[in-house]
């Protein structure tokens, strides 16, 4: 009898297009007790064949049940839900998919019984399966897989009715809430249909609590005829989030503990008794991580069409960019003039068209444009346009006209059709001006779809092997003319692939280093990259040039082809046949080890091969027995040595090397499993050819998936497997599983270099990475020395399954402490691997298989080099502080040509970070625990100047402040403060007073005050006497009860003689004598709402507090960029010769008396409001001189 609860996983399908995937998720859950039921509400039979089929071919069964007609979403899942039987039900909606493991982990979650909701993390992908950048609505509501309080959710959505916790797919409920709940919530006349999830979560949360899997659990496809994305779907869910919001209003229950607060536990320390409750300011943290996807690109796009569109738009060149230009090219040491050459054998007129308005728009102009078309019949110059008819192939006649373009220092090939982008030639001419050895260059690309851009493609830098397997570097090659014309020019007999035979020429004759690669996609055409790889003139011609290549340089060879029609594959003739010391380090795997040694015996074709078995401490008889029994074989070809001291892996390899007798070495995987007869023939194919240093091999898993591959740098870690789990005969992006190239490094399971190459490189570091990354370092330093690193996928193994062994704490501990040494040795490497693209993402679940990295809308550089000081910018939000402390001085300073660089939201990581290499990192707010551990490894990465960025006296808070709900105590924030500061080169913060009371943490503490934008204020003019009563109000942030508290009674007092408007927040003892409230608004908006008050008289409360003294007089600059008069507390804070009226004592008689002298004189209290905008904009504006604070701040002295 099955012990485990029955759920009812129901799948309400209507659309066939992504169904059998996600009945496919459903039959592969590895949950015990399951019954999947799908009811089908279309009128096709497409749905139950396909639930047939998938039945049959899984073994799973799968109730099928066919409406009568077609019942609309609502409908048909109530008739999902009339077909349940289990305690627990799924809704899988039919164009997402669940993971294997979606049902059982969130069935443990429901064991309590005080659950009434289990949702999970989710994917969002297009109708493509590509990833989409994470939004608000799939962000991890807390830190941790975690228990969450359902009533204090609620309150968060009471005031942001968003659906964060996803659609039916992610959720898990109990059958009875939900037959109890669904009719209620379709009611005709109030019948949920867009928003009927989120209902129905509400609804649930009444009753219990939430349970969170931080898991990704699911994946929900986005693609724009998806149902939700209807514009019906949309109108209505407009008008459900009212009924929701009204839903919230009315309910009852327990209150959080403070408003924008939920109570949690951690998963794992649910059953603790008794049970201890976090605090998590969950609205602040969704209103902060809002406000940063918002920076991030393809945040609301519903295809990967939409995401790269939204990308290529952030890569042109800003205004302000544009306007220095002319400075920035003065300052280069050259400015190529760069003639591209459109070769039109088609006499393509609208393609010939697109492409010269494209490169009309250049933002770096071409000297000259040369055509060579079909269509023209006699010479003709239009302005830069040179026309001439077209002889031949084009091939010899440029031949022949180069010589005469005694102008041109480059010349770039294009065809019609082709479009560059309008930094393309800027780009290009970048790189050239900063190259001495530069002859050749290509870039990445894209497709036009109907006008469109779609499927780019991210090339590698240049890679020997991956050019002799195909012309991956594409078509659209740009060539330096002098060296061009050196070496002969195009050899037209090789058509198509001329170009690519001069490539050739230069890298036999100047070396690797000729030929650049431009990680920036310059064109899109309609004519892209796999259409012209497979155009039969390119196919036929690609071997030929190869084979030309191959002669001059004398090897003997023989070319095959490879694992498609378009790819090349090379044996390489050699004379010799070494010895190879095969390495097998082995330590209680006795089972797999003989399988290993078996296999290699059996099916190795090579035979001129000695075997080295290492004993690395075995201590279970079997192994001793098995061990002692190879080494009496008493053959030359065996032998088995000891090395029993352990932790050190590194020690073992290069103490066994030292022992080899073999040219070669090999370093073999003890699990692995030799299936193919040539894996050593191919290995040594490559391993005997001088330039090559180390090579590697493909590895797959006992389920035919990919394990091995090469290895990327960066990739999710120090560095990362490639096409992780992919089918072994997959191509993998650019063919890269199926064609011979060139990596950075490859892994030590199948690992082959020559004896006398390792021992030039010292060996394996056996002192500082002991246990890990020590092979990807020797494939480094081999690379360093100008060897070349080969994967082959044509050498194939499998490798078993590993048991896996539980870390301990010392072993963590030493792994973290290699990684350090990797990052510190190799990190400019490592941010830069050439066998990657620089596009292309490094974390996450997309990262294996080639996914473009969104990356931010602004930072981006034409330029390769800084021309400025290199700021990264890292403030604490996107607006606040964060806005008037950091985003926006940077931005003016980029604008008034002061400095470059880029703006996060969040540090980046440390390879990111040293891919802009920086000169300036200035940090803001960093006094948590979690935030300042993220300093040191800046201090120890980077030389860049670490700025401490402080606004408030965080150290010491007014006990009304919101903000000091679950800070540390004032001893442990002054010592995160004072930490955090003296990791840093320099602190600056807004006041001289704040200054003052950290004097004694850092030598370097300077004053930048807090300034305006001039594009939000400069142009504010607020209307006065606009009522009866003058209005008199406040505006600020909503953490600002304790001074609010200070005018109180002075509100309640003047109630009934002025019209009292407050803007941001009003304590609720204050609200009846308001005359207007407005409740918080978006920063880009605050100005122009401030002005629209039009008040008489604003007033700025302080209670007394040395965090109030701290404060800046952030709130008198905006009262006065609005001309509003001002009567304001006299703390050290609102100090100054801003001129406003200050109340000494903070009495209400002081304040009242101050009021009403005010309004007793209205124009005397107008002037001062017309004195105080004068000064504001002129002193405390960002703009002209008032800019050098900032470069003060922040920029060397």
């Amino acid at each position: 009898m099955n012990s485990l609860p029955l759920v009812s996983l129901v799948i309400p399908a209507f659309n066939p297009r992504f169904f059998e995937r996600a009945l496919n998720s459903a039959v592969s859950q590895n949950y015990g007790n399951l019954e999947i039921i799908v009811c089908d509400d279309n009128r096709g039979n497409e749905i139950q064949d396909i639930t047939a089929s998938v039945s049959e071919q899984t073994g799973v069964a799968v109730r099928y049940v066919r409406n009568p007609r077609t019942l609309g979403l609502v409908d048909n899942l109530k008739v999902c839900l009339e077909q349940a039987q289990g305690e627990f039900i799924k809704f899988l909606c039919d164009d997402d998919l669940l993971y294997s493991a979606c049902i059982e982990q969130q069935v443990h979650e429901m064991r309590h019984a005080e659950v009434s909701l289990v949702v999970a993390q989710r994917l969002l992908w297009d109708a493509n399966d590509i990833i989409l950048p994470a939004r608000i609505e799939n962000t991890p509501l807390s830190p941790v897989s975690a228990l969450l309080k359902g009533d204090d959710v609620l309150g968060i959505f009471e005031k942001f009715p968003v659906n964060v916790l996803g659609g039916f797919s992610s959720a898990l409920m109990r059958r009875a809430d939900v037959v109890e709940l669904l009719p209620a919530l379709t009611e005709e006349g109030a019948c949920f249909v867009a928003t009927l999830d989120f209902a129905l979560y509400v609804c649930l949360l009444r009753r219990g609590n939430l349970a969170v899997s931080n898991n990704v659990l699911s994946a929900e496809r986005l693609y724009p005829e998806r149902l939700s994305a209807q514009q019906p779907m949309k109108d209505a869910a407009e008008v459900e989030r009212e009924w929701i919001s009204q839903m919230l209003k009315a309910r009852s229950g327990e209150s959080a503990p403070a408003p924008g607060w939920v109570r949690y536990v951690p998963l794992t320390r649910v059953e603790e008794s008794p049970r201890v409750w976090q605090e998590l300011p969950l609205s602040r943290t969704l209103g902060s991580k809002q406000s940063r996807q918002e920076w991030g690109v393809g945040v609301n796009s519903f295809s990967f069409g939409e995401l790269y569109a939204q990308w290529l738009a952030c890569r042109v060149l800003t205004e302000q960019q544009r306007h220095w230009l002319p400075e920035t090219l003065a300052s280069w040491p050259q400015q190529p003039r760069i003639v591209p050459i459109i070769i039109d054998r088609q006499g393509s007129r609208d393609g010939l068209e697109r492409t010269l308005e494209a490169l009309a728009a250049q933002d770096y102009p071409p000297e000259l444009i040369l055509v060579l078309s079909v269509s023209c019949h006699e010479a003709t110059l239009d302005g830069r346009v040179f026309h001439m008819p077209l002889q031949d192939d084009g091939l010899e006649q440029i031949n022949t006209l180069l010589p005469q373009l005694e102008g041109a220092d480059w010349f770039y090939l294009l065809q019609p059709g082709d479009c560059l982008v309008a930094p393309a030639l800027l780009v290009m001419a970048d790189r050239i001006a900063h190259s001495q050895t530069l002859t050749c260059l290509y870039s990445d690309e894209g497709s036009l779809r109907t006008g469109e851009s779609a499927e780019p493609a991210f090339k590698p830098d240049f890679n020997l092997d991956l050019m002799r397997s195909y012309p991956y570097v594409g078509r659209a090659l740009a060539f330096k003319r002098e060296r061009f014309l050196a070496l002969g020019g195009f050899a037209p007999a090789f058509a198509e692939l001329a170009p690519h035979d001069v490539l050739w020429r230069m890298v036999e004759s100047d070396g690797l280093n000729v030929v650049g690669h431009i990680a920036e996609v310059l064109l899109e055409s309609k004519f892209d990259l796999s259409q012209w790889l497979t155009e039969s003139g390119v196919v036929a011609q690609s071997p030929r040039i190869l084979e030309a290549h191959l002669q001059r340089l004398g090897i003997v060879h023989e070319i095959r082809r490879g694992g498609s029609e378009l790819l090349n594959r090379v044996d390489y003739h050699h004379a010799r046949r070494p010895l190879v010391s095969v390495v097998i380090v082995t330590q209680d795997q006795t089972a797999a080890v003989q399988r290993c040694v078996e296999t290699l015996l059996e099916k190795t074709a090579y035979t001129e091969y000695e075997l080295l078995l290492v004993d690395n401490g075995s201590e279970s008889a079997e192994a001793r027995v098995w061990l002692d029994g190879m080494a009496q074989l008493g053959s030359d070809r065996i032998r088995v040595l000891s090395y029993p001291q352990q932790g050190n892996a590194a020690a073992v390899h290069n103490f066994v090397i030292s022992q080899a007798r073999g040219e070669y070495v090999l370093l073999l995987n003890a699990f692995a499993v030799i299936t193919q007869a040539d894996w050593l023939d191919e290995l040594l194919n490559h391993a005997q050819r001088p330039e090559v240093g180390v090579v590697g091999a493909k590895l797959f898993n006992p389920d035919g998936g990919v394990l091995h591959a090469g290895l990327i740098l960066g990739l999710n870690g120090p560095v990362g497997l490639p096409f992780y789990g992919q089918p072994m005969q997959s191509d993998g992006y650019m063919f890269r599983l199926q064609a011979v190239h060139n990596l950075s490094a490859v892994g030590g399971d199948c690992l082959m270099i020559r004896k006398s190459v390792f021992d030039a490189a010292g060996g394996l570091d056996e002192q500082d990475l002991k246990q890990s990354l020590n092979v990807v370092d020797l494939c480094l330093r081999v690379g360093r020395e100008g060897y070349l690193v080969v994967m082959s996928p044509h050498a194939v193994l499998a490798v078993g399954a590993r048991p896996s062994v539980a870390a301990t704490a010392e072993d963590e501990a030493l792994l973290a402490e290699e990684r350090d040494t990797f990052y510190q040795r190799w990190l400019p490497t490592i941010a830069r691997d050439p066998a990657y693209n620089t596009n292309l993402t490094l974390q996450g679940v997309g990262a294996t298989n080639f996914s473009l990295e969104p990356g931010l809308r602004t930072g981006w550089s034409a330029f390769s080099r800084a021309q400025l000081p290199n700021v990264l910018v890292v403030p604490i939000n996107a607006s606040a502080i964060g806005h008037y402390r950091m985003s926006q001085p940077m931005i003016e300073l980029q604008a008034a040509n002061r400095v470059e660089g880029r703006i996060c939201y969040g540090l980046p990581s440390i390879i990111d970070i040293e891919r802009q290499s920086p000169d300036v990192i200035v940090l803001q707010g960093r006094y948590s625990e979690h935030a300042i551990d993220e300093i040191p490894p800046l201090k120890k990465y980077f030389n860049a100047r670490r700025i401490f960025e402080l606004d408030d006296y965080v150290i010491d808070v007014p006990h009304r402040n919101a903000h000091i709900r679950n800070m540390p105590s004032k001893q442990d924030m002054e010592r995160m403060v004072r930490r955090a500061i003296g990791l840093c080169d320099r602190v600056v913060v807004s006041t001289q007073p704040l200054a003052n009371v950290l004097s004694d943490m850092h030598h370097d503490i300077r004053v930048v005050p807090n300034m305006l934008s001039k594009d939000l204020w400069s142009h504010l003019r607020s209307q006065r006497r606009t009522s009866k009563k003058p209005r008199v109000g406040w505006g600020g942030g909503t953490s600002h009860h304790g001074d609010l508290a200070v005018i109180a009674d002075v509100v309640r007092e003047l109630a009934d003689e002025v019209d009292w408007v407050f803007f941001g927040m009003c304590p609720d003892d204050l609200l009846p004598y308001m005359h207007e409230f407005h409740g918080v608004i978006d920063l880009e908006i605050y100005p122009a709402k401030l002005a629209s008050l039009n008040l008489d008289l604003a007033l700025a409360p302080l209670e007394f507090h040395v965090f109030n003294d701290c404060k800046s007089n952030l709130r008198l600059l905006e009262y006065g960029a609005c001309g509003y008069p001002v009567i304001c507390t006299d703390t050290e804070a609102y100090r100054g010769y801003l001129p406003c009226t200050r109340i000494k004592t903070n009495s209400t008689d002081e304040w009242l008396q101050a009021i009403r002298m005010h309004l007793a004189d209205p124009d005397a209290s107008y002037r001062m409001g017309d004195e105080l905008r004068e000064v504001v904009l002129r002193d405390y504006v960002l703009r002209g001189d008032n800019l050098r604070y900032w470069e003060y701040g922040w920029l060397a002295d």
